[in-house]
């Protein structure tokens, strides 16, 4: 099929995606006239007033105003392209002088306004009005995690696939029909949101009512009918059957406009960067949740954070490990083989990569497709994202403490090793003894070790358990307390410290060999027959350093 007929083609989709969006607001301008007429003539035919007639005026004002609220009432939620940390001509000449010479090659206009932003994401946004169809001011938005990750080649073909959407003129009215999805998403969702708030009121109510007769002796309405959430839901439901139709309808032209963006892209940046940065971002999307979830924050609990700029920048240092470079690297290689969503704006990835392979070798644009890394786009980039972090965390986080990473990660692992110790430490004050590694070995050799299990917290059948089955369960329950509470003891006295990595979780570094002989000393201390000498012995060779020093 020739390109022409293809752009005919979704041009005809366009157009009727946006027929069907104007079909979606006079559906519901349909349903609240229809009420109105019902009610007119309903009044106008009756020869007398009658109950029925309140009822159905009631009926139709619950329907009605759900319909006027939600649908042409509420406003949606403003652009995001509005959030992040300005990055302007003055402060950021190359990034700039590089999005120019981006959106110049692709023959569209560049942007009012450059944004940094937290997500694995980039994009161009209009402040466009009527759906789209009157254009405004550009919006540029960059994700920080993509300078850290990308190189300057893949980041130009990310930029240059984001103005290609605005390039293609076989989908001229894309930029409508993804504005009708958005509205028609949003409408069902506030529909949902409203009618979850109306199970919850009466949720409310119903515990309200409850709680005064239970005080007078009554008998108690069920907690359980609080309804489905009224005619809201119903609405919800009613325009999720018309919505399935808009989207499938407009999800050939949002897919169409995806494969043609990367065309752009591997036209003005290459094929093999193109295919490369596609290849790359959903294991940056992974890296990054990663390492928010496992480094960033893994001291908040205990009110620590990385220094300025590492919160985000922290990234760029997981990413340089060896090994997680080659996970990354082949996990683009793998990319999943998913079926496609029949509602996704998005081709499967895998679908897109193979149709960039396909196209002929280019190189790109002279002066563009460096290999460089994509933060060295930045002028002083800790500084800059040391700003995100400022508008991107919460208020309470200026009151944090900043460490470099080796303290956080110590300091972290020591507050997660004192919460861990908490079960043991109340088990032996309960038993009347000091929350020591020593008083547990001397009550494991007083042979109150099913006391001290006792108190741990178990399985309902390991509390059950009586003579040799319960010491099964008990003999690995006693042996992480006595772990936790060796942990805590050596961190604590400063005799072992966590260290970083970036390729393993955080290990505990232990002088000598204590490492190899510490699992067989904490074997030995639960033994049915307790043996604390090689732990006791272990402890005191690893004080005795510092008690010399002292």
């Amino acid at each position: 099929m020739s390109t022409e007929r293809t752009g005919m083609r979704t041009s005809t989709r366009a157009l009727l995606a946006v027929t069907l969006l104007a079909g979606f607001y006079l559906l519901a301008a349909a349903i609240v006239v229809g009420l109105i007429w019902l009610n007119v003539e309903l009044v106008v035919n009756s020869d007398h007033f009658h109950a029925a007639m309140v009822k159905l005026w009631l009926l139709s004002a619950a329907i009605a105003y759900p319909v006027l609220r939600v649908v042409f009432l509420t406003r949606r939620k403003r652009d995001d392209s509005h959030d992040g940390l300005p990055l302007t001509r003055e402060e950021q000449p190359e990034l700039w002088a590089r999005v120019d010479r981006i959106a110049e090659a692709t023959g569209v206009r560049g942007p009012a306004e450059i944004r940094l932003v937290p997500q694995v994401n980039a994009g161009v946004y209009e402040e466009t009005k009527l759906l789209g169809l009157v254009p405004g001011r550009r919006h540029l938005i960059i994700g920080a995690p993509l300078l850290i990750g990308l190189t300057e080649a893949e980041l130009d073909s990310v930029l240059a696939h984001e103005f290609g959407h605005y390039a293609n003129n076989d989908v001229r009215l894309a930029a409508v029909t993804v504005s009708g999805r958005t509205a028609i998403g949003h409408t069902i969702a506030t529909l949902h949101r409203h009618a979850d708030q109306n199970v919850a009121d009466k949720a409310r109510e119903i515990a309200d009512d409850n709680a005064y007769r239970a005080a007078r002796g009554r008998k108690t309405r069920d907690d359980e009918d609080t309804g489905n959430g009224g005619i809201e839901r119903y609405l919800a439901k009613f325009f999720t059957l018309y919505a399935k139709l808009y989207f499938r309808v407009s999800e050939s032209i949002s897919r169409s406009q995806e494969y043609a963006a990367d065309r752009h892209a591997a036209r003005i940046a290459g094929r093999d960067a193109t295919a490369s940065a596609l290849r790359r971002l959903p294991a940056l999307d992974a890296a990054q949740s990663f390492y928010l979830d496992s480094y960033a924050t893994m001291g908040v609990g205990a009110g620590l954070l990385p220094l300025p700029g590492q919160f985000f920048g922290g990234l760029g240092r997981l990413l340089a490990d060896p090994e997680r470079r080659e996970e990354l690297a082949e996990m683009g290689l793998d990319l999943p083989d998913e079926q496609p969503d029949p509602y996704d704006s998005h081709p499967p990835i895998r679908r897109r990569v193979a149709a960039i392979e396909a196209l002929p070798d280019s190189p790109g644009l002279p002066g563009l497709g460096e290999d460089r890394p994509a933060l060295g786009l930045l002028r002083d980039p800790q500084q800059r994202l040391a700003e995100l972090e400022t508008l991107a965390l919460p208020p309470e986080a200026v009151q944090m403490r900043r460490l470099d990473w080796p303290d956080l990660v110590h300091e972290a692992m020591l507050a997660h090793a004192r919460e861990n110790a908490q079960p043991v430490l109340r088990a032996l004050t309960d038993s009347g003894l000091h929350g020591t590694v020593e008083a547990m070995l001397d009550a494991l050799d007083a042979g109150r070790s099913e006391e001290i299990a006792g108190r741990l917290p178990q399985s309902e059948e390991a509390a059950q358990a009586t003579g040799r089955a319960a010491r099964e369960f008990h003999r690995p329950l006693l042996r992480r307390a006595l772990q936790s509470l060796t942990v805590l003891a050596l961190a604590s006295q400063q005799l072992a410290r966590w260290e970083l990595s970036w390729g393993h979780p955080a290990a505990l570094a232990l002088s000598d060999d204590a490492a190899e002989r510490l699992p067989a000393a904490l074997d030995a201390a639960v033994a049915d027959a307790p043996d604390t000498a090689p732990l006791r012995a272990l402890l005191a060779e690893l004080a005795a350093p510092a008690d010399a020093q002292s």
